[in-house]
């Protein structure tokens, strides 16, 4: 995998892909670094205008379409390997974009971190089997960067009974997409494994402390992350958390007043402050470092592993594009995966300027 992942400007140029969203931040990022890479990926989007600017300097193939048009948009997906949905919010456009894939018979990718949403996925895994088509979702950072240190540390455990995670991804910008899916999330209330099921479970009830690489120590509150859904499917472990940076003052607040968020999220003050707690808000720093936590046991045995990685939006980009090269190298198994599933548990591991320390 490593030599794929090394090499993804190799991968031959006959191998053609779409993008859908090119136009946001990250599908922006996405395809400057595709085209870096030598990749001519067919854009997809809804503003011709748009499209045709974004395409004209590189002489792209483009196509609009509304996404909920699925005629057009299996059309569009014609002849392609794979696609790679970067159009968030994901609860809104994976589905349509799913339904396209599997009806043009190929794999979809996407950087989806929310949780229904990667529910509603997994639960199409007999039809994408039956299609001979991989359904992977969640490419970026966050659920790529924590499903395979799941694995990891579950089997350095020879199987985990719980699990907590915890996500920080240190961005340096906003992206409107993705503070929009941060809010979606964060208005669904909140969610934890138990019993091997994702049951409802107070908003931020959970709360711990984290110790980063310099030593200080960061204070996380429980969330409805989809890494709960990728977690449990990769390492089948029945008990698991999972959480967001965030000042307990401000964590007991907002499992305070979980139950009145649908209303309040009206206002705009909020909903940026909803976005901010879910690590995307932006700011302006000399260096990023995003990072996972895993803390997990067995009986009386517990390992903890701790992911650090750079700039969020640049993170995403970097694992993106190796999932990209991946699958039009190999073609991952038939069915619904999230990247750990999909490449290998040692996936994430491989991408320059991600590391990972162990500790029991």
């Amino acid at each position: 995998m490593s030599d794929v992942l090394a090499n993804a400007h190799s991968i031959p140029d006959g191998l053609p892909w779409a993008l859908i969203g090119p136009t946001g931040v990250t599908g922006r990022m996405i395809l400057d670094r595709a085209l870096a890479l030598g990749y001519r990926p067919r854009l997809i989007g809804r503003d011709p205008a748009k499209l045709a600017a974004l395409a004209a300097p590189s002489q792209l193939d483009w196509v609009a379409v509304d996404l909920r048009d699925r005629t057009a948009l299996q059309q569009a997906l014609a002849g392609q390997r794979l696609v790679l949905n970067a159009a968030g919010p994901f609860a809104t456009t994976a589905p349509l974009v799913i339904a396209a894939a599997l009806g043009a018979g190929i794999d979809y990718l996407d950087l989806n971190g929310e949780l229904s949403a990667l529910e509603a996925m997994f639960e199409q895994d007999a039809a994408a089997r039956s299609a001979g088509v991989a359904l992977i979702g969640g490419v970026g950072f966050g659920i790529a960067a924590s499903d395979g240190l799941a694995m990891q540390v579950s089997a350095r455990l020879g199987g985990a009974e719980w699990m907590r995670i915890a996500v920080a991804a240190d961005s340096g910008f906003g992206s409107p997409a993705v503070a929009e899916s941060t809010v979606a999330v964060i208005a669904g209330g909140g969610r934890e494994v138990r019993a091997g099921a994702i049951i409802r479970r107070k908003l931020a009830r959970g709360r711990w402390r984290e110790t980063g690489p310099d030593g200080i120590r960061h204070a996380f509150a429980s969330a409805p992350l989809a890494d709960l859904a990728a977690a449990r499917r990769a390492t089948g472990t029945r008990r698991i958390i999972a959480g967001v940076p965030m000042a307990h003052s401000q964590a007991r607040l907002l499992s305070f007043i979980a139950p009145l968020l649908p209303m309040l999220l009206k206002l705009p003050p909020v909903r940026r402050a909803m976005a901010e707690a879910g690590g995307h808000g932006g700011a302006a720093k000399a260096a990023f470092r995003s990072h996972v936590w895993i803390m997990a046991g067995r009986g009386k045995a517990t390992e903890t592993a701790r992911l650090d990685a750079g700039e969020g939006f640049a993170t995403t980009v970097d694992i993106a594009m190796a999932a990209i090269a991946w699958t039009l190298a190999h073609r991952p198994a038939a069915g619904a995966h999230s990247p750990a599933t999909a490449f290998g548990a040692d996936f994430v591991s491989a991408i320059p300027g991600i590391s990972i320390r162990f500790e029991q």
